[in-house]
């Protein structure tokens, strides 16, 4: 302060120029005539780490009465330099408040954004309230933490599952000392999870002011054991097993689990067999039960033993077929202790391919069909001839029957839907639509441009456009009827007419020549 002047104590001088900036912004906010203080900071905000050193000039290009620092640590006494400097080694005051006056007209004050920061002294992450191996499926919650940090409102505390965000969590609290915060993080753990590392950092996100990269601190590591119940390898055991009579077959189940799965095989109401393979045979039960077990739970997969000598299928495809396309059919065979003499097809019991193999084999024979609507509902199977050993010089095993289903596009019964419908006038005709198709098609009629109308039948009249459609549509196709309505005068009346008059003139002739015929017959 200038010599002279009453001495004030540190605290008492800051709050005086408080109340004193105070009044003078107030002041000259209602008198509409507030000017901006004269002097410039050379950063507005600091951020700095707690206990480390901070420096900022205040400096100003006019002629002034005196200026100054006031701060709980660090003050400059007024003065008559037009730069002073606020530093601090040792910054340690969380809520410190520094700022720079100025005695010109008036005295004004510019404040100065201190942030001081504190890194967490430790961050940790743990498992609340378990312990031991986790149940993929189960949640759990996860612990992170933070040990005195500061200040809390720019912590961002991030869960990481190895290198992989899962979530963060920030806080609104405006507190500048440092503090001790917990956060949690629900998880739902599946096998993936066995043996991942999880991991909480505590991040000082201070603003461009503040240093780069942003202040972390990363917990260690968190391993944990997932239990999950077992994976029975559906690749490896397939839901359907053909076994061909004579020929074992060894099912092989696998599963997949932590902890290691038992396995075992139910047949029938009580065997059960404690392995991981079967074999099975055609003296198998239909049924078969793979059960993979552990502590985390039980799997069970359901195979189905087909019994078989001989199949037929279609080649890639499935559901109904459209009339006029071409398919496939394929007839599979195994057989390696028996020659196959002949293979052959049938449909409806009519011979259509005979095939003959002198050698033994494991044969898929193919065949193309061209199904029409005659063929809706046809059976078709094949059947191989073989060379038995035994008093019997062949054997014969025949496939299961294999019903199609022919889809084909709507025909309309032109006889009962004329090409060109005469209409009298007065009277309405009703057309009739009928269609055969499959699926069952549906009708419809076209008149003009714009309209529809959705029914079998159509009553047309002398006002119907000269042309109508019939249109039967379903999944297989379109067809389409073109009727000409052609419109006739009605003569019925005239003729009705003529022949009434005609009649009248012969009754009366008639009647004339029978008086004539009289009188001429009267004695004289």
């Amino acid at each position: 302060m200038q010599e002279g002047s009453l001495s004030l104590t540190p605290s008492f001088r800051i709050f005086y120029l408080r109340l004193l900036g105070f009044c003078f912004l107030y002041f000259s906010s209602v008198a509409g005539t507030q000017a901006e203080c004269p002097v410039q900071l050379s950063q507005q905000r600091v951020v700095v780490r707690y206990n480390g050193s901070v420096a900022v000039n205040c400096n100003t290009s006019i002629t002034h009465k005196g200026m100054g620092w006031e701060a709980s640590e660090g003050g400059v006494p007024m003065t008559r330099d037009k730069m002073i400097t606020w530093t601090v080694s040792h910054l340690t005051e969380w809520d410190i408040e520094p700022f720079c006056y100025i005695n010109h007209e008036e005295q004004c004050q510019v404040q100065l954004l201190v942030t001081i920061y504190k890194t967490p002294d430790s961050v940790s992450i743990s498992i609340v309230d378990h312990s031991g191996p986790m149940i993929a499926g189960q949640l759990y919650e996860l612990q992170c933490d933070v040990h005195d940090v500061a200040p809390v409102q720019y912590l961002t505390v991030k869960w990481y599952k190895g290198q992989t965000l899962l979530n963060q969590n920030t806080f609104t609290e405006d507190i500048k000392n440092p503090v001790n915060k917990t956060v949690t993080l629900l998880i739902r753990p599946d096998r993936a999870d066995d043996g991942a590392q999880y991991s909480c950092a505590a991040e000082l996100e201070l603003g461009a002011e503040g240093p780069q990269p942003p202040p972390n601190k990363t917990s260690e590591s968190l391993s944990f054991t997932v239990y999950f119940k077992p994976i029975i390898d559906e690749n490896k055991l397939p839901s359907i097993v053909p076994v061909f009579r004579g020929y074992p077959e060894v099912l092989v189940c696998e599963a997949e689990g932590n902890p290691k799965p038992t396995i075992s095989w139910i047949l029938g109401t009580n065997v059960i067999v404690y392995n991981e393979t079967l074999t099975i045979s055609e003296s198998t039960p239909e049924h078969v039960y793979c059960i993979a077990d552990n502590s985390a739970g039980r799997t069970t997969r359901q195979v189905n033993v087909s019994i078989q000598d001989i199949s037929i299928s279609t080649v890639s495809h499935t559901g109904p077929m459209i009339a006029g396309e071409w398919y496939e059919l394929q007839c599979f065979i195994q057989n390696v202790v028996f020659k196959i003499v002949d293979v052959r097809w049938y449909k409806l019991n009519q011979i259509n391919v005979t095939e003959t193999i002198k050698t033994p084999a494991n044969l898929t024979y193919k065949v193309r069909i061209r199904p029409d609507r005659a063929d809706d509902g046809a059976q078709f199977w094949c059947e191989a001839k073989l060379e038995a050993k035994g008093p019997q010089r062949y054997s014969t095993m025949s496939s299961d029957h294999l019903s199609i289903t022919v889809h084909f596009k709507p025909i309309i019964d032109e006889n009962k839907l004329p090409s060109i419908v005469p209409v009298f006038r007065g009277n309405p005709e009703v057309l009739v639509c009928e269609a055969e198709g499959n699926p069952k098609p549906t009708i419809s009629w076209i008149l003009g441009t714009n309209v529809i109308v959705y029914n079998e039948t159509l009553t047309i009249s002398e006002s119907t456009p000269e042309h109508v459609y019939c249109v039967a549509n379903n999944s297989a196709g379109r067809t389409t009827r073109q009727v000409n309505v052609s419109i006739q005068e009605n003569y019925i009346p005239i003729i009705l007419g003529i022949i009434v008059a005609v009649v009248v003139a012969i009754s009366v002739i008639f009647i004339c020549l029978t008086y004539y015929k009289k009188k001429q017959d009267r004695p004289l």
